[in-house]
């Protein structure tokens, strides 16, 4: 038994896709927006090898998290303008996002893992 198991995370370890720092509920997406690391993640999405669109209502917590999300975008607007300006330098994120059928300025966070692939997070509340 300890050696199937063994065996089958040996594999799934080598067959895996790079975990990306993935954000599990929208309060945390939301507390996200204008810190460092999201300003980190702002000035390197640019270069983003790959990426995907995410609807904040899929996440837990979305029902209730409408006006938390106005307030965060209120208070800061000049990082989500400038996350916004750097999106539209990358041709891959634009692609994305226009595939999912939403706006640049929908974008309200993002996740980055060390080899660039993006996750970008929608505004759908």
């Amino acid at each position: 038994m300890k050696r199937t198991l063994a065996a089958v995370l040996a594999v799934h370890a080598l067959t895996a896709a790079p975990a990306l720092a993935q954000f599990t509920d929208v309060n945390a997406i939301i507390q996200s927006i204008g810190t460092n690391e999201f300003t980190r993640a702002a000035d390197k999405v640019s270069g983003a090898s790959s990426a995907r669109v995410e609807k904040l209502s899929t996440f837990l917590g979305a029902s209730s998290a409408g006006q938390r999300l106005v307030r965060a975008e209120v208070l800061h607007e000049r990082s989500l303008s400038r996350l916004h300006s750097n999106l539209m330098l990358s041709p891959i994120a634009m692609q994305a996002i226009r595939a999912s059928g939403f706006e640049v300025n929908q974008i309200v966070a993002l996740s980055l893992d060390g080899e660039g692939s993006a996750i970008l997070y929608a505004d759908d509340l």
